[in-house]
C-alpha cells in the first residue's frame, strides 16, 4: 500500500507566529486550467505552505468494487468492516479504484507523519477545474503544473500600496463572493461525529470490543458477577468518553465561536455583517472588542490584549505599519498586526481601520487551535517498549493456549469448553487494564500539577519531564525580577550618574522614546523599563492626544508623529516626535542595545565599548540612547532612513535584580546533575555576572566567543582573566581546552552561516553554558541542537521573544499569570496495547505557547515539574511493572489449574481482579513526589536493566515459592492429587465437577493456588514501592497502605482462621485436625489442614521478605552502575 503513495515530505504544524514565512506561488491562470475566477485578479498570488502529510495517493468512487467489499464483510461475518474501522486503509483499497494522477481523483488517501492513513473527499468546483480537500482544517489545492495538491492557508498576499489604495471603497461584493467561495467562511468549525457513530466507534474499538467478547464467554460459562462487573465497567467508560467528547467538542466550538457584528467598508460604503462573513482585504473598523481576525492596522492606533496567545498580560500598542510599502501585508511588524483572539482594550482617535490578512484556521489563534487538536507526536520510548512488552506475553499466551488444547484432548473436553478455556488464558496473559492504570497515574500528577497552580495543555509531556537532563533559562523576568531599577544617565561626559537628566535632548529621550500608554483613570501601562525611565521625567501622558506633557505646568509638549516599537532583530526602538516650542523641524529618539546604536551613529565617545564592558561585568542593564534632528521629515520615510546617523546621547542604566529564588534553583538543578544553560538576548557579561550571581558551576575563567565588529569574524576572549582578544583559529582545539563557553547570538550566526562539520557545531553548542545577545529564532536552533545532541531539554521563559524555543524543547514551562481563551480543553489518550482508555483534562488557564504554564510566575515551578515528572515517570514504570507480573502470575496459576482439569471460580476471580490486583494497582498510583531533587534519574526505557531484571527476578521468585510450597503439599500424607480424586483412586473430598462435566473449581489444588497467587499480589504491591529518590515514601500514601494491609490481613485470615471442624477421617492422618481455608463466599470449600496453612503463612512471609530483598538488591546494583 505505501508503496502506492507519492512521498511529498512531512510538515508539522506551524509555530505560532503573527507572520510565518510562506512561499508565494504566481498561477499561471488560463481558460483551460482557471484556479481562481479571473474576476478576483488579486487572488492569483496564492500563499502556499508546505504540506502536512507525509504521502498522497489518489482515488476513485467505483460502484462495483463498493459492491464487491459490501459483498466481503458479509462473507467475513462484519470482521472486515470492523478491521476498516481500525485501519482506514483498506476500505479505501478495497472499494476504491487508485488512479494515477491526482487531478481526476475523487478522493485522496493521505499518510501523516504518525503513519496513519486518512481518506478525504476532493471537491470539484469550477466546472472541475478548481479541485481541493480539506484535512486538518486546512484547505489543499491541486496545481496542474506541479501535478500535487499544495496547502493553501487563507492568506493575503497583497502589499502594503495596493491595500491602502482600496481602503476608500473597500472590497467589492463579487470579490466577496469569490473569496468566500474559494476559503470558506471566518469560522473554526470542529464537526462532531453523531451520536450513534461515536458508540459503534467506540464498541468496536479493539479494547472493548475485546472486553465486550470476553463477557459475552464468561456469561456463556456462568462466570455473571465478574462478567457483568466487567460489562458495567465498559459500559459506563464508553458513555463517559461518548459523554465528554460530545461535551468537549460543544465546549470547544463555544469557545472558539466568534458571533459578533463587525463594521466592514464594502462598495464603497460601511456596512455592519457577522464576523463569520469576513473575507481577505476587508477593511474592519477596529472596535474594543473581540478581534476576529488577524487584521493589520492601516489608520489609527490602539491597544490590544494579546495575553491569551502570548501570556504577555501588558496590553501592547498597535499603530499602522511603517514598513517598505511594497512589501506584502504578512510581512508587517507583530506591532501592526491584531490577532484573532486577542481583545482590543483601547481605541485611540475616531477611527481606527485594519485590512483582514488571515481568517478561520489559518489565524493565530486557527493555527493555536490546530495545535491542540493534532499535537505534536511525542518520541517516548515507553509506548514502543509496552508493545514489546505485550508482544512477549501474547507469545506465553500462545504457549499455554496450546498446552490447555492438549490437556483438554487428552481429557476429553467438548470443543466449546476448549475454546472457553483457551480464551480465558489468553484474556488473563493479556492485561487489558494496563492502558487505564497507565493513564490513571498521568491523571494524579496532572491533578497535583493544577493544584499547585501549574497548567497543561499536553499530559505525555508530564512522563516526558522526568527525563530531563538539560535545562534553559531566559534571564530578564526569568532569573532576574520582571522589574528593572532605573539607576541613572551616563552622559558619558564625566558628570556623574543622574536620575534627573540636564541635557534638554535627553529629557526628551527619556519622556517620549517609549510604548507606554495611560488610560481614563491615568495609569500607566507599559514595560517596567519604559515606566521607571519616564517616571524619572516627570512628564505626564495624555489619555486623549497623542502626546506627552512637561511637568509642573510646563509649556512645552511632545506630539508623536511615528513611533516605531521594539524589533528584536534591529535590537531597537525610535519614536518621531515634534515639540510644542520647536514647530519647524522633528526629533528622532532612538533606543536599544549598545551595539545596535552604535552601527548608526555618527560617532561614538573613545571608551564606548570600554563603558559598557564595565557596565555588563557589575550585572547593570544597559541601553544606549541617541537623537538626531529631521527638517524634511514625510510619513512614508523608510524607518532605515529615520534610524540613520544619529547623534549618541548617554547610556541609561538599570539593575535587573536577581529572584530570590533563583539561586536556590539553580543549585538544586546541579546538585541533581541536571545541566543549566542561559539562553539570552541580553549582554554577555551581563549574562555571566548574573551567573555568577547564582552560583552556577562555571570555571573560574571563561571562554567568550563574539564577532569582530571590523570584518565580522569570531574572536575570544578568557574572560575575565585577559580582555586581550584574538582570532579564532583551529575551533576543535578551542573546544578541547578545559573552560566553559559564552557564546553570542552573532557568533552563532556566523557558525550557522559556515560550512562547520555538524559534530563540530554540536561539540560547540553543548560546551557553551551560556547564550548571550540571542534572537528569537536562535534560542529555538539552539534547543533543538542540544537535543540533537541526546539531551532531554527543558526550557523555560515568559513565553513572548522565547516562544518557539519553548515549544520546540521537550518540556516547555512558560511563566505567565495570564488566563487563557484558548487551551482550555485537552483530549489526551494513552494507546497502548489492545486498549486506548482516554482521559480529558480541563486546563482553566493555561497559555498556549508552552505545554505548561505557571500562573504564578514562579521559577521555584521549575523544579515542581521536575520533581512530579520524575514521580509519574517511576509510577508508570512500576505500574507497568506491576501489570506485567500480574498476568504472569495469573496465567500461571489458571495453566497449572487447567493442566489438573481445575479452574478458578467467578467469585475467585472477581476477588483477585477487582478487590486485590485493581484496588492496590489504582491506589499505588497516589503517592506523591519526592521532596528533593537527587542525582538518580528514573530509567529512560522498559527494556532497561532495573526493570528487565525486576521483573525476571520476581518471577523468579514467584516460581520458587509456587512450585516449593505445592512440592510441600503433594509430599503431605493427606494430600489427594485431583486426578486421583477425579478417577476415584482418592477418595479425600468428594469430586464435583463443573457443569460442563470435565472440570471442578473444588479442590486442595484450588484452594492452595489461589492464596499463593493472590498473596504475592500483595507481595510485589509491597516490594515494587520501596523508597526510591522519586517518589515520598510509601506510607505517605495512607490510602494505600491502608488498603494493602487491609487485602493482606484478609489472605492471611483466609489461611490461619480456623474453618470447620468437621472430621478428617478422609484425609490420610492418623488423628482429627482443625482446618482452614473453607470459604464458601470464595467457593473454597476443600478445607486444608490447619497445621499446613501455618505452613503456607510462614510460606507467605518468607516470600516477602524475598521479594523485598531481591527488589532491593536490584535496584541497589544497577543504581550503583
Amino acid at each position: 500500500m505505501a508503496d502506492a503513495l507519492a512521498t511529498t515530505g512531512s510538515s508539522l504544524p506551524p509555530a505560532f507566529d503573527p507572520a510565518p514565512t510562506v512561499t508565494i506561488v504566481l498561477s499561471t491562470y488560463n481558460e483551460r486550467d482557471p484556479l481562481i475566477k479571473p474576476a478576483a485578479p488579486d487572488l492569483s498570488l496564492l500563499a502556499t505552505s508546505k504540506a502536512e502529510y507525509v504521502a498522497i495517493a489518489g482515488f476513485r468512487a467505483s460502484a462495483v468494487w463498493q459492491a464487491g467489499f459490501v459483498l466481503l464483510c458479509v462473507v467475513t461475518g462484519g470482521v472486515l468492516w470492523i478491521m476498516t474501522t481500525w485501519w482506514p486503509q483498506i476500505y479505501t483499497y478495497l472499494a476504491r479504484v487508485r488512479v494515477r494522477s491526482l487531478g481526476v481523483a475523487d478522493i485522496v488517501l493521505v499518510r501523516d507523519s504518525h503513519g496513519l492513513m486518512h481518506e478525504c473527499a476532493v471537491v470539484h468546483s469550477e466546472g472541475g477545474m478548481v479541485r481541493t480537500f480539506e484535512w486538518k482544517h486546512q484547505r489543499y489545492l491541486y496545481i496542474q503544473q506541479s501535478g500535487s495538491f499544495e496547502r493553501v492557508p487563507a492568506m493575503l498576499l497583497d502589499s502594503l500600496e495596493s491595500v491602502t489604495r482600496s481602503l476608500q471603497t473597500g472590497l467589492a461584493s463579487s470579490v466577496v463572493a469569490d473569496r468566500t467561495a474559494f476559503y470558506g467562511p471566518n469560522t473554526m468549525e470542529l464537526k462532531t461525529p453523531s451520536l450513534i457513530r461515536l458508540l459503534v466507534e467506540k464498541v468496536v474499538h479493539p479494547f472493548y470490543l475485546f472486553q465486550l467478547i470476553s463477557v459475552a464467554l464468561w456469561l456463556e460459562e456462568a462466570y455473571t458477577t465478574y462478567a457483568l462487573a466487567i460489562l458495567a465497567m465498559s459500559i459506563s467508560s464508553i458513555a463517559y468518553e461518548v459523554h465528554s467528547q460530545v461535551t468537549n467538542a460543544s465546549q470547544m466550538q463555544a469557545l472558539v465561536a466568534c458571533a459578533i457584528q463587525v463594521q466592514v467598508k464594502r462598495d464603497g460604503g460601511v456596512q455592519s455583517v457577522p464576523a463569520s462573513a469576513l473575507v481577505l482585504g476587508d477593511f474592519v473598523l477596529v472596535q474594543e472588542q473581540v478581534v476576529a481576525a488577524d487584521m493589520v492596522i492601516v489608520v489609527g492606533e490602539c491597544m490590544a490584549d494579546e495575553s491569551s496567545l502570548t501570556g504577555e498580560a501588558i496590553p501592547v500598542s498597535k499603530q499602522p505599519s511603517h514598513d517598505d510599502p511594497t512589501k506584502s501585508v504578512l510581512e508587517c511588524h507583530k506591532s501592526s498586526v491584531l490577532c484573532a483572539g486577542s481583545t482590543v482594550v483601547r481605541v485611540k482617535g475616531d477611527s481606527v481601520w485594519a485590512v483582514v490578512t488571515r481568517v478561520g484556521f489559518s489565524t493565530t489563534k486557527g493555527d493555536l487551535l490546530r495545535q491542540i487538536l493534532y499535537p505534536d507526536d511525542v518520541p517516548f520510548q515507553m509506548v514502543t517498549d509496552s508493545y514489546r512488552y505485550l508482544l512477549a506475553l501474547s507469545i506465553v499466551a500462545g504457549l499455554t493456549s496450546l498446552q490447555r488444547i492438549y490437556d483438554a484432548i487428552q481429557a476429553h473436553s467438548t470443543l466449546g469448553d476448549l475454546v472457553i478455556s483457551v480464551f480465558d488464558l489468553i484474556s488473563t496473559t493479556i492485561p487489558a487494564a494496563l492502558p487505564m492504570i497507565l493513564t490513571v497515574g498521568v491523571g494524579f500528577s496532572l491533578t497535583r500539577l493544577q493544584q499547585a497552580r501549574l497548567c497543561c495543555i499536553d499530559a505525555q509531556k508530564i512522563n516526558v519531564a522526568g527525563h530531563i537532563n538539560c535545562f534553559c533559562f531566559d534571564k530578564t523576568g526569568t532569573l532576574t525580577s520582571d522589574h528593572l531599577d532605573f539607576e541613572g544617565v551616563d552622559m558619558c561626559d564625566g558628570s556623574p550618574l543622574t536620575t534627573k537628566p540636564t541635557s534638554r535632548d535627553v529629557e526628551y529621550a527619556l519622556a517620549s522614546c517609549h510604548g507606554l500608554s495611560v488610560d481614563d483613570q491615568g495609569v500607566v501601562a507599559g514595560y517596567s523599563l519604559e515606566r521607571d525611565m519616564f517616571a524619572a521625567t516627570e512628564y505626564t501622558l495624555s489619555a486623549t492626544t497623542n502626546e506627552v506633557q512637561s511637568p509642573n505646568g510646563g509649556h512645552v509638549s511632545l506630539r508623536y508623529d511615528r513611533r516605531y516599537p521594539f524589533d528584536a532583530a534591529l535590537q531597537r526602538s525610535s519614536v518621531v516626535v515634534q515639540a510644542s516650542n520647536e514647530p519647524h523641524f522633528r526629533r528622532i529618539y532612538v533606543k536599544g542595545s549598545p551595539e545596535a546604536i552604535a552601527d548608526i551613529c555618527t560617532g561614538i565617545p573613545s571608551d564606548f565599548y570600554a563603558r559598557v564592558h564595565r557596565y555588563a561585568s557589575e550585572g547593570l542593564y544597559c541601553v544606549a540612547l541617541a537623537m538626531k534632528k529631521m527638517d524634511g521629515y514625510e510619513p512614508a520615510t523608510s524607518r532605515a532612513t529615520v534610524e540613520s546617523d544619529v547623534t549618541f546621547l548617554g547610556f541609561l542604566l538599570f539593575l535587573n535584580p536577581i529572584k530570590a529564588a533563583s539561586r536556590g534553583v539553580i543549585e538544586t538543578l546541579e546538585r541533581a546533575n541536571i545541566d543549566v544553560r542561559i539562553i539570552t538576548g541580553d549582554n554577555a557579561l551581563t549574562a555571566m555576572h548574573v551567573a555568577r550571581e547564582l552560583n552556577m558551576h562555571l570555571t573560574t575563567s571563561m571562554l567568550y566567543l563574539d564577532v569582530s565588529p571590523s570584518d565580522g569574524s569570531i574572536m575570544y576572549q578568557l574572560y575575565p582573566t585577559s580582555t586581550t582578544w584574538l582570532a579564532l583559529g583551529d575551533l576543535d582545539t578551542l573546544l578541547d581546552l578545559d573552560f566553559d563557553l559564552t557564546i553570542t547570538g552573532a557568533a552563532l550566526d556566523v557558525v550557522i552561516a559556515s560550512s562547520l562539520p555538524p559534530l563540530l557545531v554540536s561539540r560547540l553548542v553543548q560546551k557553551a553554558k551560556i547564550f548571550a545577545r540571542t534572537k528569537p529564532h536562535t534560542k529555538t536552533w539552539i534547543v533543538g541542537r542540544l537535543m540533537d545532541a541526546g539531551l532531554f531539554v527543558g526550557m523555560t521563559g515568559d513565553g513572548t521573544n522565547d516562544c518557539g524555543a519553548l515549544k520546540a524543547a521537550h518540556v516547555g514551562l512558560a511563566l505567565s499569570d495570564a488566563e487563557a481563551s484558548i487551551g482550555m480543553f485537552l483530549s489526551s489518550a494513552a494507546q497502548i496495547g489492545l486498549g486506548v482508555v482516554r482521559r480529558r483534562v480541563e486546563v482553566r488557564s493555561a497559555v498556549v505557547v508552552a505545554p505548561f504554564t505557571s500562573r504564578g510566575k514562579a521559577i521555584e515551578d521549575v523544579v515542581a515539574l521536575l520533581r512530579e515528572g520524575r514521580c509519574a515517570l517511576t509510577t508508570s514504570l512500576l505500574s507497568f511493572k506491576f501489570m506485567v507480573m500480574y498476568p504472569i502470575i495469573e496465567t500461571a496459576m489458571v495453566a497449572y489449574l487447567n493442566h489438573m482439569q481445575a479452574s478458578f471460580s467467578n467469585n475467585q476471580y472477581l476477588f483477585g481482579d477487582m478487590f486485590v490486583v485493581l484496588g492496590m494497582s489504582v491506589l499505588m498510583l497516589q503517592t506523591p513526589p519526592a521532596a528533593n531533587l537527587t542525582k538518580a534519574r528514573p530509567p529512560t526505557s522498559l527494556f532497561s536493566p532495573t526493570i528487565v531484571w525486576s521483573v525476571a527476578s520476581q518471577s523468579v521468585v514467584f516460581a520458587l515459592y509456587f512450585s516449593a510450597t505445592l512440592a510441600v503439599a503433594q509430599r503431605q500424607p493427606w494430600f489427594c492429587a485431583l486426578p486421583d480424586v477425579a478417577a476415584g483412586r482418592a477418595h479425600c473430598y468428594p469430586y464435583r465437577p463443573n457443569e460442563s462435566g470435565d472440570m471442578t473449581t473444588h479442590a486442595f489444588e484450588v484452594s492452595i493456588v489461589w492464596l499463593l497467587g493472590h498473596w504475592h499480589y500483595v507481595v510485589l504491591a509491597i516490594a515494587f514501592n520501596l523508597n526510591d529518590p522519586f517518589r515520598e515514601p510509601a506510607w505517605h500514601n495512607r490510602a494505600f497502605v491502608l488498603y494493602t494491609a487491609a487485602v493482606g490481613a484478609i489472605l492471611l485470615g483466609l489461611v490461619l482462621w480456623p474453618g470447620t471442624t468437621a472430621s478428617c477421617s478422609d484425609i490420610h492422618e492418623p488423628s482429627r485436625v482443625g482446618n482452614a481455608m473453607a470459604v464458601a463466599w470464595l467457593d473454597l470449600t476443600t478445607p486444608l489442614p490447619l497445621s499446613f496453612c501455618f505452613e503456607m503463612a510462614a510460606s507467605c512471609a518468607l516470600a516477602l521478605v524475598t521479594a523485598v530483598g531481591v527488589e532491593m538488591a536490584v535496584r541497589i546494583t544497577f543504581a550503583q552502575s
